[in-house]
């Protein structure tokens, strides 16, 4: 069975499960600076919402043809700016909503949850900006921490701190 990223052609074996393929794939392209931005197994264009634990153990050969795009680490970053700004906004307005579902009394742990996963994407963009450009402002750096100090205060189940945290060590960190 052939797998194809860009350019590049390579033959893996008929009994290679799909995770251990687009793990290879994934580790060739990231070898080359890259980031895979479009997959395609046999007929059909996936993304990660389609990669689930049923597929992925699926044997690769079952859906044929593998082929990949992939896109420098840079020029995602570049052109991903905005957007990450626009998301770290809505952070921030996700952010608030929690403070005042706190204040009121409201349970909004699972919520919290939800906007931890979030946040951590943005956080990863942070990362990979840091390893392009070589800096990342201090506020950024501040951020991670105060996200790690809310996780435990979260993990206490410490309403209070989980507030006071979000308002006056997060959000002044999150973009406007």
């Amino acid at each position: 069975m052939f797998v194809q990223l860009d350019e590049k052609t390579w033959e893996v074996s008929d009994t290679d499960r799909l995770d251990v393929v687009l793990a290879d794939l994934s580790d060739r392209a990231e070898a080359q600076g890259r980031m895979v931005t479009q997959l395609v197994v046999g007929d059909q264009r996936m993304t990660d919402r389609e990669l689930v634990p049923p597929t992925l153990e699926k044997v690769a050969s079952t859906f044929g043809r593998i082929t990949a795009k992939s896109e420098r680490m840079e020029s995602i970053l570049q052109n991903s700016g905005e957007t990450a700004k626009k998301f770290g906004c809505e952070l921030r307005a996700k952010a608030q909503q929690l403070i005042g579902d706190f204040r009121q009394g409201k349970k909004g742990m699972g919520q919290l949850d939800q906007w931890f996963g979030q946040i951590a994407d943005y956080l990863e963009w942070i990362q990979n900006q840091q390893a392009v450009n070589g800096a990342v402002p201090k506020d950024s750096q501040d951020l991670s921490h105060w996200v790690n100090e809310l996780m435990i205060a979260r993990k206490n189940f410490d309403e209070v701190r989980v507030t006071d945290m979000l308002e006056y060590e997060v959000i002044p960190r999150l973009p406007n």
